[in-house]
């Protein structure tokens, strides 16, 4: 607003699109200015506070240039001064008066309500970021706050200035006219104050304004304004930016726009300034801009729509990463919370999130984000910034989980309970559960048969649809619970959007659904291609199916889809008019049935009435027909809806079948007659006599009456009985009970009423034996003193207990035979635990034996059994070690196998419970070898019948009959299993094994596992024949390629291309191989020259050599030399043409060719044309040549072998002079030392180039003595060096060679070494073997390219070295991985073990991949012994076996593996230094739960039954863990021992549960019944793993449930767990729990029980420093 009180009203781009004037509150008064603006939270309604006492708000409307109204206006006692609108207050303006009052302007009233009073000029007002406080500021400096809600009023600071420039977001901040800004916390305390008064620029603070989000401020000055950042990692306030603006004199307003992207700024001159604020910004993928216009809220703005979102942490926190799904769904990240919006919807949720950083996002849920993390689901609302709900499962397939939001029901805030909101999800493969969002409640619980594969909600979430892997489709009603089968072999299904019709495709047929409450109404659609999609839009709805080359569209009914939406948004209306014009098919009369129920259920009469009508339910059209006319009257007589007539009410109760609601309606209202009548209908006399009764009805008598005949007339005697009685009149009832054959009810109205008629008794008496109801009938006896027949009719009735009682008070000789009878009827009737004491009382022993072990009675059996002799004794004791042999308590079972004489069966016995070892030491023991490997053999022989071929394959190995088990898997054709048994047993035929395998497989066709066997048995190129053999030459080039080289590709794609040469596509097809050289050397084979020439032109030019090199020699062999000349010339090996014409003799051509093409070959010609003429013993025209060679020397040496010394001499002399002397001398000398002298004459006489020939012609042909060889060659070397510089080289590299032919290789290095040939001098090293002067020589050269290549070869070399030597100490340095290998060699762990004792990081090492191996085998005990004696790394790669060893030794529960985890645990935990991370707390999970298991075994070996039975009920809250059938067992079974019998009677009730459940898995969780009784304890009772078996067998499950039954019938025990005061809250709650679930108090777990430690009572342990109980200590 400006000076003359105009509005002016600018778009975001600061371009003015509107303006109105402001009016006086008077008319006419013109002299009034405007104090201050605020907008509405919406922004369609704009407050203006006047100096003339007045407040308007103005409709602004949501569209430029619509008119502007005053819509609300608050008059004032004195001037308005300052305003501010609060942001989540849309009804509430509050501002200050000039007479210091600060006023709420309630927008709804229109009236202004006085918050507050204060005694000084209000000067400016705030609110904060909640809008749920305020605070004012006042002339004298007073800072003022006020709670909106509470009405708390507080003055919070004094401030030294007027705090005109005062705002609040994290801080309070004012600042005035003393050039200081000062940041307040909410109770005034000073945070932080920055000090300008020493600055002469800084001028009076005039205005202040904070970010939405509370964390940046922008205060106006004179010419500038400030702008301050708040750091919440310091925590602090910092000076961001100083904004000088020349001539901008003071700042007089300041606002920010909603999201924080900009601040606009009025100053005293009129000009209005808009700034974006931002601290940076950034694209994303092209089509987003992300603006941080602060740490914590971030603007996106899509670029092609401009679309702008603006995303805020509530908390104050920096977003650090945002990333957009779809181009629609956004997901921010903070250090705690997590943001997620629909840019669509503009609807935003921020929730608490610390995730690992791998969440993944699924979107296909409308109005919810599922978020899977570590197996667990978390639901987001959008809008909501409470998680909506989570759920554990491992399933993340959109097509495996649902969740709907169902709004339809909710008209209002008051409405919002009726929303639903439902998720379906996998529990496991088979199992869904519907899970209810708002209350965290299962819905439903579905168990199916098969994998699911698909399930999807409807739009309502009230039906489920879901497929299994048979492709049979089934819907679930999740308001019934009963699921129904719609569809077989369904290969596509789906909901059609917002409806309740399904749409799926079995085969050639489209199944449509429009009504899914009657599923056999189905439309079909015959098609011929498969579904795509549904689409759905304004003009209808369309299956897309796609048949191939085309695609085509069945439109579906769209009224009856509307229908579907009409229903579940509640236009009933609506849904009448789509049904009216149909015809009336079965599909219409399911809708209109739906129609019916839905109005019925929202009490719309009339369309109740139509739909009946409309489906010919006569009945029920004409009883709405009748309420609605009752709707009517009431209506016209009371202007009230008829609905809410009672007689409406009680109608309609009476339709659906609830007449006791309709009664109590009616008789609310006195109207007993119309309740009467209704029953009158119904033909409930009882019912109108009770209401008779009740309200004294005149006619009560007669209707009594009526009713009594009545019941006579239709022979309902017991009825007319019950009248009678109730009117006092016993003997005519008992008459009439009788009649009706009764007598009990007789008899109990005697009892009841004690009646000493000794007529009626003898008359009942007799009535109750002739219906053998002897029990009754021995009482009434007894009553008429009556003993024998009483006796005897307790006796027939089998009522011994009673029979007793009177045998004891009249007959005691009839005792002993009486309990023998009790005993034998409860053996008849199962309850052998019961018989037991029966039998001991009349002396029959046997049979209490019998029982006892029927019974399950083992201890009482064994005691009784301890008084009968040996020979009786022996088959009972067998039965008990059977007994403890199938509870797996061996040593029990063996000490009584042993009394009974059962050796076989205790052997029997140890291997059925793969206890190898044992029943090997006790076979060894107590049998002879041959016994004990026939034995064995025999077991084995059993159990691979039984198929049990593991078991079987243990017994072999036991007596080393490694054979039998091959041949074992041989005949069961388990050959994988086969070959690991030869591989570890016989080695030397493993190869034979694999290739017999595989030729087995090849003539069965199997080429496949042929292939297999073949490459194991590295016989691969056998396999690539089988193909060839078969065509398969696709199979036989993979092969090649796998395991072969380029030769041995090329090879088979020849051969390939072979098959195809007289069909001329044989290149053809090694080229669409890619085999381009492969097809040139094929034609090359083929003589296809032109062919093989035009493809080395086009591909392969380089090969272009090699094909006219092929051609020259094909050439050649055709004897066409000149032409193969010139392709010789052509591929450019001339040589390869001189070579031929010389093998031809055609030394001229040759010569020719050479001096032209090859010069170098000159010599070499004219060398073999001398020996050609020497060959001849034409030595002149050798010569010849030798000297046109220029070699006298072989010319010399040629005369020499010819004896023709003469000639060698004229040679040497003419062409030679060098030679001379040897021609005279070395051809002399005979020895070794001789040419030493002689080459040593040659020295002295400075003949040096003769001496050193001389020298280096004593060779290893002439001595064996290599001292001298070595001295004479050195010599050479060192003449050479002197005298003969030219030849030095040569000489050194001929001595060298000839010092490595006689191992002197340090030598020859040294020769090497001396030229600058290291690699040649490091390679002596090496075959010497010594690798450090190698190392060092590498060192020395300073080409880092080749110091690299020397030294990787002297690594490689010495590492082969030091593996073929076996020394694995040096090779650790350089080879770890080949150091390890070569530990391992052997296979034996605990020697490589050993070996590496000494280093922690090889210990490491070589221990994971022991115990990995260990595990994977099944080894669990040899890998804890392994853990137990070499220690327990804490590093991850250990934890995996830790938790399969956790798993697996409580699954098993065995004492000494136990012990041995319980160790190693207690090392990893030692070893873990970080204990708040996830996996030491899992560790130390496990810990407890060993420990308690260790200290049960030590409990109930040393017979502390109080600790073993808490032990037993603190281990329940692990049967995650461990075995639940056994922990519960276990548990009631202790509880009944140490006479807890709530307890024991919990615990096995619930064992039998759980039993019943393990055997029908099919039931699954369903079967383990009601789980109250273990609500509000820590004991699971969801999700819990059941065992594959049963630990009892049937008979102590009918012991345990006779035993159940009968603690149910006695009322003394309480059927519930033993409770205890919480000490926090003192609720009571189950006695073992470690957390209050009402207020969530904690206890420590006591160290030897488990139990909570109470207070008072605790101790500490010394050593690990845990809790326990003093008393348990």
């Amino acid at each position: 607003s400006t000076a003359d009180r105009v509005v002016h009203l600018y778009d975001d781009q600061g371009e003015r699109k509107d303006k109105f004037p402001t009016r006086p509150a008077e008319k006419g008064q013109m002299s009034y200015v405007v104090r201050a603006l605020a907008f509405s939270p919406d922004s369609t309604r704009l407050a203006v506070a006047q100096s003339d006492n007045i407040v308007f708000v103005y409709k602004l409307g949501t569209e430029w240039g619509e008119k502007k109204s005053i819509c609300n206006k608050f008059p004032q006692s004195s001037a308005v001064t300052c305003m501010n609108w609060p942001r989540t207050k849309a009804h509430d303006i509050i501002f200050g008066l000039a007479e210091g009052k600060v006023k709420s302007g309630q927008v709804r009233s229109n009236k202004a309500a006085t918050l507050y009073s204060s005694e000084s000029y209000v000067v400016s007002v705030a609110s904060s970021i909640d809008g749920e406080t305020i605070i004012s500021g006042h002339l004298d400096g007073t800072i003022y706050r006020y709670t909106l809600e509470n009405h708390q009023l507080a003055k919070i600071v004094a401030h030294p200035s007027v705090p005109y420039a005062l705002d609040w977001g994290e801080h309070i901040c004012a600042a005035g006219n003393d050039g200081k800004v000062i940041f307040y916390t909410d109770d005034g305390n000073v945070f932080q104050r920055f000090d300008y008064s020493y600055d002469t620029s800084v001028k009076e603070f005039t205005v202040a304004a904070f970010n939405p989000a509370g964390d940046t401020i922008v205060i106006g000055n004179f010419n500038k304004f400030f702008v301050y950042g708040y750091n919440p990692k310091r925590p602090e306030w910092v000076e961001k930016l100083v904004k000088n603006i020349e001539n901008l004199y003071s700042v007089t307003a300041l606002c920010w726009k909603p999201d924080g992207s900009k601040v606009v700024l009025g100053s005293l001159c009129g000009s209005v300034d808009v700034f974006e604020i931002c601290l940076r910004k950034a694209r994303y993928k092209g089509k987003f801009e992300f603006t941080y216009v602060s740490i914590s809220q971030v603007i996106v703005k899509e670029l092609a729509s401009s679309l702008k979102v603006a995303i805020k942490s509530d908390f104050g926190l920096e977003i650090s990463k945002i990333n957009i799904y779809q181009d629609r769904y956004v997901v921010a990240h903070t250090a705690e919370t997590l943001l997620l919006g629909d840019l669509e919807t503009s609807r935003l949720s921020e929730i608490q999130w610390r995730g690992s950083g791998k969440e993944k996002y699924d979107f296909s849920s409308p109005g919810v984000c599922m978020i899977f993390n570590a197996g667990e689901l978390t639901l987001v609302e959008y809008g909501s910034n409470e998680i909506l709900g989570t759920c554990r499962t491992e399933q993340m397939s959109p097509h495996l989980i649902s969740a709907r939001l169902n709004y339809s029901r909710v008209k209002s805030e008051e409405d919002y309970h009726l929303a639903i909101k439902i998720i379906a999800f996998l529990l496991d493969p088979h199992t869904i559960c519907v899970q209810d969002l708002k209350t965290g409640n299962s819905a439903a619980l579905i168990n199916h048969d098969a994998k699911i594969d698909f399930l999807e909600l409807n739009a309502s979430a009230t039906k489920l649809l879901y497929r299994d892997k048979r492709r049979q489709l089934m819907l679930y009603n999740i308001k019934t619970q009963t699921k129904s089968t719609l569809l077989q072999f369904c290969s596509y299904v789906q909901w059609v959007p917002n409806s309740d019709v399904v749409v799926a495709q079995s085969r050639n047929n489209l199944n449509v659904w429009y009504n899914i409450d009657d599923p056999d109404k189905v439309t079909v659609y015959n098609i011929k291609g498969e579904v795509e999609e549904i689409e759905r839009n304004k003009n209808g709805t369309e299956v897309i199916v796609n048949e191939g080359m085309s695609t085509v569209s069945y439109a579906l009914d769209e009224p009856l889809i509307e229908f579907g939406f009409a229903l579940e948004s509640r236009n009933l209306a609506r849904a009448v008019e789509i049904l009216e014009p149909l015809n009336n098919t079965p599909e219409i009369e399911a809708n209109w049935k739906a129609l019916a129920e839905i109005a019925l259920e929202e009490q719309n009469l009339r369309v109740a009435e139509q739909c009946y009508s409309a489906l010919g339910d006569v009945g029920k059209s004409r009883y709405l027909h009748k309420v609605n006319k009752l709707c009517d009257k009431h209506k016209a007589e009371t202007a009230q809806e008829g609905i809410q007539s009672y007689l409406v009410q009680a109608k309609l109760s009476a339709l659906e079948k609830q007449f006791h609601r309709a009664e109590a309606i009616l008789l609310d209202q006195n109207d007993v007659e119309e309740a009467m009548e209704m029953y009158q209908e119904l033909h409930r006399w009882d019912e109108i006599i009770n209401i008779a009764e009740k309200r004294k009805h005149p006619k009560l008598h007669d209707l009594k009456a009526n009713y009594f005949n009545w019941l006579l007339q239709t022979n309902q005697e017991e009825k007319a009985a019950e009248v009678k009685a109730r009117d006092g009149d016993y003997p005519g009832a008992i008459s009439l009970y009788l009649k009706g054959k009764l007598p009990a009810r007789a008899a109990a109205l005697v009892s009841k009423y004690n009646i000493n008629n000794s007529d009626i008794m003898e008359k009942i008496a007799s009535a109750l034996q002739a219906a053998e109801m002897h029990e009754k009938a021995g009482e009434f006896f007894e009553k008429l003193d009556m003993p024998e027949k009483a006796l005897e009719s307790y006796v027939k009735g089998n009522a011994y207990r009673k029979a007793v009682d009177l045998a004891r008070r009249n007959y005691p000789t009839y005792i002993a035979k009486l309990e023998e009878k009790w005993g034998d009827y409860l053996v008849s009737q199962k309850q052998m635990d019961a018989s037991v004491n029966h039998f001991i009382e009349a002396g029959a022993y046997q049979k209490a034996i019998e029982a006892a072990i029927n019974a399950r009675q083992w201890t009482k059996a064994v005691q009784l059994l301890g008084q009968q002799s040996q020979d009786v004794a022996k088959p009972y004791y067998k039965h008990i070690a059977k007994h403890y042999a199938d509870i797996r308590q061996l040593d029990q079972a063996e000490k009584f196998y042993m009394k009974a004489g059962a050796f076989n069966d205790v052997f029997e016995m140890l291997t059925s419970n793969n206890k190898w070892e044992q029943a090997y030491r006790f076979a060894c023991k107590n049998m002879p070898d041959t016994e004990v490997t026939l034995l064995y053999t025999k077991q084995a022989q059993k159990l691979e019948s039984e198929g049990l071929l593991k078991e079987a394959e243990k017994m072999y190995l036991t007596v080393n009959e490694a054979d039998l088990a091959i041949n074992m898997y041989k005949k069961a054709q388990q050959y994988d299993n086969m070959i690991k048994l030869v591989a570890k047993y016989r080695k030397d035929v493993l190869k034979e094994a694999h290739i017999s395998l595989a030729q087995q497989f090849d003539a069965d066709g199997k080429f496949k596992e042929a292939e297999h066997h073949f490459v194991e048995a590295g016989a691969w190129k056998m396999a690539v024949d089988i193909y060839r053999k078969k065509n398969m030459w696709d199979e036989a080039l993979r092969l090649a390629k796998a395991y072969g080289g380029p030769k041995e590709i090329a090879e088979v794609a020849r051969k390939w291309a072979e098959t195809h040469a007289g069909k001329g596509g044989g290149s053809d097809l090694l080229m669409k191989q890619g085999l381009v050289e492969a097809a040139l050397e094929f034609e090359v084979e083929q003589r296809n020259y032109d062919a093989a020439f035009r493809l080395a032109e086009a591909h392969c030019r380089h090969r272009l050599n090699d094909v006219h090199l092929s051609y020259a020699l094909y050439l050649e062999d055709e004897n066409r030399w000149k032409e193969a000349e010139e392709e010789f010339i052509k591929a450019g090996r001339a040589q390869e043409a001189v070579n031929m014409y010389e093998h031809q003799g055609d030394f001229y051509s040759a010569l020719r060719v050479a001096r032209q093409y090859a010069p170098d070959m000159v010599h070499e010609i004219l060398s073999s044309q001398a020996k050609y003429h020497i060959d001849r013993g034409e030595f002149q025209k050798a010569e010849q040549c030798l000297l046109a060679a220029k070699l006298p020397e072989k010319a010399v040496e040629m005369y020499a072998n010819a004896r023709m010394r003469n000639d060698a001499i004229r040679v040497a002399r003419d062409h030679a002079p060098h030679l001379v002397s040897k021609v005279t001398t070395i051809d002399e000398a005979t020895g070794a030392e001789d040419m030493k002298q002689t080459a040593r004459v040659l020295e002295q006489s400075r003949d040096y180039i003769k001496a050193i020939n001389a020298y280096l012609s004593i060779s290893q042909d002439v001595t064996n003595d290599f001292d001298l060889l070595e001295e004479v060659w050195e010599r050479a070397v060192q003449l050479a060096m002197t005298y003969d510089k030219d030849r030095c080289q040569q000489i050194i590299m001929l001595v060298s060679q000839r010092l490595k032919g006689i191992q002197r290789y340090d030598a020859a290095a040294d020769m090497y070494a001396g030229i600058g040939q290291y690699e040649e001098a490091i390679k002596c090293y090496i075959e010497g073997k010594d690798f450090k002067r190698a190392k060092e020589m590498v060192m020395s050269i300073k080409n880092t390219e080749i110091e690299a290549k020397l030294r990787n070869l002297v690594e490689n070399e010495e590492k082969k070295y030091l593996k073929g030597k076996g020394d694995y100490t040096s090779l650790m340095p350089l080879d770890r991985d080949g150091a390890r290998d070569l530990i391992l060699a052997g296979g034996d762990w605990e020697g490589a073990l050993e070996k590496v004792k000494g280093n922690p990081q090889m210990l490491s090492e070589i221990l994971l991949k022991c115990t990995t191996n260990m595990t994977e085998e099944g080894h669990f005990a040899q890998a804890l012994k392994i853990f137990s004696v070499y220690g327990s790394p804490a590093d991850p790669a250990f934890f995996t076996i830790y938790k399969t060893l956790c798993v697996e030794v409580l699954a098993e529960c065995e004492d000494e593996e136990i012990y041995d985890l319980r160790t190693v645990l207690k090392l990893l935990l030692d070893n873990m230094y970080d204990r708040n991370s996830p996996i030491t707390k899992e560790f130390e999970r496990y810990f407890r739960i060993i420990q308690l298991l260790y200290l049960k075994n030590q409990c109930k070996n040393k017979n502390q039954r109080g600790l073993y039975t808490k032990i037993c009920v603190s281990l329940l809250r692990y049967t995650n863990e461990v075995r639940v059938d056994k922990a519960f067992y276990d548990a009631g079974v202790a509880c009944q021992e140490e006479g807890w019998l709530n307890m024991a009677f919990i615990f096995l009730n619930r064992y039998l549960d759980i039993a019943d459940a393990i055997q029908d898995p099919d039931t699954g969780a369903a079967a383990l019944g009601d789980n109250t009784d273990f609500e509000g304890t820590d004991i699971p009772t969801y999700n819990i793993p059941l065992p594959d078996n049963n630990i009892t067998d049937n008979d102590t499950r009918d012991r345990l449930r006779d035993w159940v039954l009968q603690v149910s019938m006695d009322h003394r025990v309480e059927q519930k767990l033993s409770t205890r005061h919480c000490d926090s809250c003192g609720v009571d709650i189950y006695i073992a729990n470690l957390q209050c679930p009402n207020c969530g108090f904690a206890w420590e777990p006591c160290l030897v029980t488990g139990f909570p430690v109470m207070r008072g009572s605790e101790v500490a342990c010394t050593n690990c420093d845990r809790p326990a109980n003093k008393n348990e200590w």
